[in-house]
This record gives C-alpha cells, sequence and structure tokens, in this order.
C-alpha cells in the first residue's frame, strides 16, 4: 500500500480554501488546516486536522511546527489565507490597512513557504492563490493588486531557485466567495468598478469554489509541465 498525500491549506473556513480542503478529503488526502477558525470539515474527520494562528502575527508563523513523524507520498503546501484590504483610493490608505494586506497576503505566504521548503522532507508541492489583480490595475485595490503581484513574483522566484519542485500561483477568476460580497459592498466612491461585480454576480458569472478546487486538484495529479503562473479556468477536470 502507498504512503498517504498530506495537504496543508490556510484560510480554510470558507470560500476557496474550505473548497480545497473538502475536495482534498474526498480524493483521500491528509489534510491539515491552518488559520482562525476551525471548519467542522476537518475537526470532525478522521483525515481532517487544525491548527489555530493567525497568520498575520510574524511570531505566530514562526511557531509553527511543518514536520511530523507520519511518511507521505507527497505533500503540498496551498497558501490561500488572505484578505481583500483596503477598498479606497490610495491616497487615503492608512501605513496600519497597507500593512496588514501586505502582512497577511504576501509576507505570512513567504515565511510559511520558506519553512516549508526547510523542513518538510520528501516529494513536495507549493501553490499560492493569486489573482488577476496582480496583473491587473484596479482603481481603489492598490494593496491588494501590489500584495498579489508580489505573490506572483515570489512564485516565480521559488520556482527559478527550486527547478526541482512544483511551484505555482493560481488565478481563480471571480469566484463566489465572502470576498466577493465584501467588495459588492463597497461604494462606487471607493471602488469605480464596483458595478462590474454586482452584475457578474446578478448575471450567475461567479465561478463556484468547488470548480476552482477540483481544477487545483487535478493539476496536482498531472505529470506534464504548467506554468508557474496559471488559470484554474485553462485546467478543468
Amino acid at each position: 500500500m502507498s504512503a498517504p498525500k498530506r495537504m496543508i491549506v490556510t484560510g480554510v473556513s470558507s470560500g476557496i480554501g474550505w473548497a480545497i480542503a473538502a475536495e482534498a478529503l474526498r480524493l483521500g488526502w491528509h489534510v491539515e488546516g491552518i488559520g482562525r477558525n476551525a471548519p467542522a470539515l476537518l475537526t470532525a474527520h478522521p483525515r481532517g486536522s487544525f491548527t489555530s494562528c493567525d497568520l498575520s502575527d510574524r511570531t505566530a508563523v514562526n511557531d509553527l511546527t511543518l514536520t511530523t513523524e507520519q511518511s507521505y507520498e507527497l505533500t503540498v503546501l496551498v497558501n490561500n489565507a488572505g484578505t481583500l484590504g483596503p477598498v479606497k483610493p490610495a491616497k487615503k490608505v492608512s501605513w496600519a490597512e497597507i500593512d496588514h494586506c501586505i502582512t497577511l497576503n504576501t509576507s505570512s505566504a513567504m515565511l510559511l513557504s520558506a519553512k516549508f521548503l526547510r523542513e518538510v522532507a520528501g516529494e513536495k508541492q507549493l501553490y499560492f492563490t493569486g489573482s488577476g489583480a496582480a496583473e491587473f490595475a484596479i482603481e481603489g485595490w492598490s494593496a491588494y493588486c501590489a500584495s498579489k503581484a508580489a505573490v506572483h513574483m515570489y512564485a516565480s522566484v521559488l520556482a527559478k531557485e527550486h527547478p526541482e519542485l512544483r511551484i505555482h500561483a493560481f488565478r481563480p477568476g471571480k469566484v463566489h466567495t465572502p470576498m466577493q460580497a465584501e467588495i459588492r459592498a463597497t461604494t462606487a466612491e471607493d471602488f469605480p468598478g464596483v458595478g462590474h461585480f454586482v452584475e457578474e454576480f446578478e448575471s450567475g458569472n461567479l465561478v463556484l469554489p468547488e470548480t476552482v478546487a477540483a481544477s487545483l486538484l487535478h493539476v496536482i495529479e498531472r505529470k506534464d509541465e504548467i506554468p508557474v503562473i496559471f488559470s484554474t479556468s485553462n485546467y478543468t477536470v
């Protein structure tokens, strides 16, 4: 019998992270969630576990232990936790708002990934939830766009440093998550493009988190070459 597969996912309480954890469990993986809120999906499942951690706290992230005595065929880390951050013109954004967004979306993922590369033995893959906002400037989203652009570049650098590993950032598109509801609740004064997001929602054009999760697991299992930055819509099951 082959060794089990292990997946570590941040931001598993809802949305994309929850869907990735659910799909991985369905496929037989051992799934470990990291974040603030423990979902019953993991705590009630025999192959699930959860570690409470404020991922915006450097000390808390440093104190995480990723090593395990169990042997796994493959270990995958999905850096999914994130925040939309301040939605307002850049000139109105405070230091604290910028710091929290960059810390959670970028610095935390970088620190956790470095720990993963150092501490986890055996075959492994590393993923980041990226965004189209990393490559397309959106008025009112200065901190979010900057943080995701940094994530994309960080993944690209790691892929250069570790050509033997699968390291990727994926663009999930506009996904039906709590973050999308947060976007739709903003004002046109702070976010001139809010009307487009409302229209996409009302037209039923948002992607389901389950679709993103299925595509990601499909990519993980693939053996052919995948671009470092890819859209999950290009790898549907």
